[in-house]
């Protein structure tokens, strides 16, 4: 790593913390309730579930970061374990939908595991993009690395920053054109179609 990293903030709303907490309560109110009415399971209990704190907090607990200079991503899991993508021309780059509402950059390297990073997000919950200096931030640094795809990646990043520096909505953004809601998306479009039919 060199020079200052510049962190790349997720996406979340009200409603994926109060899915979060509602998670982590039913655990413990199970766990609880097993532990108190069935003894002979107790030993699961007090295994199963610091497995499952650990995992939420891997889960939750994690953080991105541009490092401009040096042409590398990082993600953090919970201040311990990292995991680095350099944007060299052994790595490519490419815009990609989630298929729930998200459009994410890929950085894939030739070898090994790739990163995702939240750019545009369009749900139920959530309208939000990533301010305009960040993503001319992460669109030089993927053309000045020669990261693979580059070019038209660069070029859509900065269309969106010139969009919302412009004062246009998330809506009507170049990038949320990208998003696909997959199937979950298309079932839900699907059933609020049959009721406009039954009403009209």
């Amino acid at each position: 790593m060199t020079g200052d990293l510049v962190r790349i903030p997720g996406f979340s709303s009200r409603s994926a913390l109060g899915w979060i907490v509602a998670t982590v309560l039913a655990v413990l109110a199970v766990g609880g309730y097993v532990g108190v009415t069935q003894p002979e399971n107790r030993i699961y209990v007090v295994t199963v579930l610091p497995a499952l704190a650990v995992f939420l907090g891997v889960l939750v607990w994690q953080s991105t970061w541009l490092d401009p200079d040096g042409g590398t991503l990082l993600r953090v899991r919970c201040r311990t374990w990292r995991r680095e993508v350099r944007l060299a021309p052994g790595t490519t780059v490419s815009l990609v939908p989630n298929g729930g509402g998200t459009l994410l950059l890929r950085a894939a390297p030739a070898q090994g595991r790739g990163l995702h990073v939240q750019l545009v997000a369009r749900t139920d919950y959530l309208d939000a993009s990533q301010p305009p200096a960040l993503l001319r931030r992460i669109a030089d640094a993927v053309e000045a690395h020669r990261a693979g795809g580059a070019g038209p990646v660069a070029a859509a990043l900065r269309s969106q920053a010139d969009h919302l520096d412009a004062g246009g909505t998330v809506a009507g953004s170049p990038l949320a054109g990208l998003i696909t809601t997959g199937v979950l998306g298309a079932a839900k479009a699907g059933g609020a179609g049959a009721v406009g039919g039954h009403l009209g």
